[in-house]
């Protein structure tokens, strides 16, 4: 059996620490649409992300997406935001990013459509200080204003994340590991450390729980991890009962400075009969479908092989990306698609 083991080491003497040593103090992923954000039409909530488009078409246009208010904390760092612009026919389009303080909109990043798309599709980040805010109750700002919305496609956002700076912080990152075990056979997962404060550290408590906070294990950490390195510890269980559960991994230091970033998310797994063989199925066909000739239905890519692994009284896991640890499937379908769908 493969064992993982991932150790990051980055080398500080390029750029200064303050630039890089930040927790995330406040962030928004767009996963699930939410009533807190005040929304201009052509605005929506789409797919993962916060997005403006271009229809129905608005000219001499002002368009805006605003958060709750955030009340930043005096050590605040930098606003982070990943996203991606796609221009079409451009005249005097811009899109910008800004603050909203005591009422009043300031603008702290403009782009011009005329420059041509910005970034990369799926997201690509703009840092923006937010020093001279510390201490202020603010909403953030996202808005778009021009000749006309038709000229260009759309802005997508795709996360927004707010940083503070740490002397001591660290952070339980994910737990890393299958999200299959076999019964009565032991396993190994990884929780994920980061030293995201300025200091080193070399005193602290790292641990895995199973679900209803059921302590799996502890490891007590008295070798040094440097400003900005990653460490995985690793932890071994041996399942004893057939289930769907979660774990999630937790590090403890005395005189951490944010805790809130100290608990993974939770990570499932499925506990399965000893020597049952296990079969995973990853839809990536970007929603390609067929017209099956039988019924004249329309199907999705995958739904024949769906149907071909229940027909044999086969069990499998279907998923949409491919888990980062595999070693317990024995087999793998893929599906590609019939067609480039766009």
């Amino acid at each position: 059996m493969k064992k993982l083991l991932i150790i990051l080491f980055i080398c500080l003497t390029v750029l200064p620490m303050n630039l890089f040593a930040q927790a995330t103090f406040w962030e928004e992923n767009f996963a699930t649409p939410t009533t807190e954000w005040t929304l201009d039409s052509n605005w929506s909530f789409y797919s993962g992300s916060l997005q403006l488009s271009w229809t129905p078409t608005v000219t001499n246009y002002i368009l805006s997406a605003i958060s709750p208010v955030i009340s930043l904390p005096d050590n605040v760092g930098d606003l982070i935001v990943s996203q991606y612009i796609d221009s079409y026919s451009p005249v005097n389009e811009i899109m910008s990013i800004g603050i909203i303080l005591d009422g009043v909109p300031q603008e702290l990043w403009q782009y011009e459509l005329l420059g041509g798309n910005w970034g990369v599709s799926g997201g690509e980040d703009v840092s923006i200080s937010l020093s001279e805010f510390a201490g202020e109750d603010v909403q953030l700002q996202f808005r778009s204003y021009g000749a006309s919305t038709y000229n260009f496609n759309y802005w997508y956002i795709y996360n927004a994340m707010i940083t503070s700076f740490y002397d001591n912080d660290l952070a339980a990152i994910e737990v890393l590991g299958p999200p299959n075990a076999e019964l009565n056979q032991p396993e190994m997962w990884q929780v994920i450390v980061r030293n995201m404060g300025m200091n080193e550290q070399n005193n602290f408590t790292v641990k895995l729980f199973q679900e209803s906070d059921i302590e799996l294990g502890n490891i007590d950490v008295s070798t040094t991890i440097q400003p900005l390195e990653i460490v995985a510890y690793n932890f071994f269980w041996t399942p004893e009962v057939l289930e769907d559960t979660e774990v999630y991994g937790e590090v403890i230091l005395v005189d951490d400075e944010f805790e809130s970033n100290n608990v993974t998310e939770n990570f499932e797994i499925t506990i399965f009969p000893g020597g049952e063989r296990q079969y995973l199925l990853w839809d990536n066909d970007n929603g390609s479908h067929y017209i099956d000739p039988n019924s004249g239905t329309s199907k999705n890519s995958e739904d024949g092989i769906e149907e071909a692994l229940a027909a044999n009284g086969i069990g499998f896991q279907l998923v949409t990306e491919l888990p980062k640890v595999m070693r317990n499937y024995n087999v793998v379908f893929i599906c590609l698609g019939l067609y480039c769908v766009g």
